[in-house]
């Protein structure tokens, strides 16, 4: 105490520097811990009492990311139980009928892939001069549309998934994003035939086309897999709640777990 009586001035105010620091950088660890994602780890849970083809199986196979999320069986159409998942669908404004035809049929019509295919041309083959004027007359004022285009122009999105080696080069993403549009049709045919907004037959015949739609596109898991992240980053990439390095890690899994749908069924 003696000692810090004899202080000059300044020595305070370095030693109330110093002390500012130290609490900043405690608190900010302590915050970017308890700010760190759990660490999911996959299941691939199957009901001993399913009775589904093997066509039906590849096809829940195509969703198998936000399953694991969900922790929900690998091989029953009904989703799970439980207040939180209602919630979920009902976030994505379906909490009717006609809400859900809506956005299965957008999902159908285009999708994602509605502004991936155009921005992606565009950028790779128009000058950037005329970018503004295309956007407006395909889009007009669209914001998912120009954070596509922010993503896609600046490579943002190709560094990312190569940081995550989930690709090796940039021209990788040319993939495109139709199976994230399939995915979504059949985890939400899911939940919404789990919650009886649409009847049996009817979530099968939704997944039927999203099926077609990755059969069309794709010729391997592994091609499906690097479509499936790049539409996923390019939607989610601003959410700030570590939802996105969750499903990183378990899209991780997903690939190289030896129990994994897509290294147990052939595609």
């Amino acid at each position: 105490m003696q000692m810090l009586q004899n202080l000059p001035w300044y020595g305070y105010v370095i030693l109330l520097i110093a002390i500012a620091s130290y609490a900043y950088r405690y608190f900010k660890t302590g915050k970017d811990a308890y700010d760190a994602p759990d660490d999911i780890k996959v299941k691939f849970k199957k009901d001993p009492n399913s009775n589904l083809t093997p066509e039906q199986l590849f096809s829940l196979a195509l969703d198998p990311v936000t399953n694991e999320w969900w922790k929900v069986n690998t091989n029953t159409l009904f989703f799970k139980k439980g207040i939180r998942a209602k919630n979920y669908i009902e976030g994505w404004g379906i909490d009717t009928k006609e809400g859900y035809w809506d956005f299965a049929n957008y999902l159908k019509e285009g999708g994602r892939r509605w502004y991936f295919d155009f921005i992606y041309n565009m950028v790779n083959n128009d000058p950037e001069e005329n970018w503004d004027e295309l956007m407006n007359q395909k889009y007009g004022e669209n914001e998912r549309a120009q954070r596509y285009l922010n993503f896609i122009k600046t490579g943002k999105v190709q560094g990312i998934l190569k940081q995550k080696g989930f690709i090796t080069f940039d021209s990788e993403i040319e993939i495109g994003v139709a199976a994230y549009d399939a995915s979504v049709l059949i985890g939400h045919a899911r939940r919404a035939y789990t919650y009886e907004i649409i009847s049996e037959e009817e979530a099968w015949e939704v997944i039927g086309f999203a099926t077609k739609l990755a059969k069309e596109n794709f010729s391997s898991w592994e091609e499906f897999s690097k479509s499936y992240i790049l539409g996923f980053t390019l939607d989610i990439r601003d959410r700030k709640d570590g939802y996105l390095e969750e499903m990183y890690g378990i899209h991780t899994q997903v690939l190289e777990n030896p129990a994994s749908p897509w290294n147990t069924i052939n595609w």
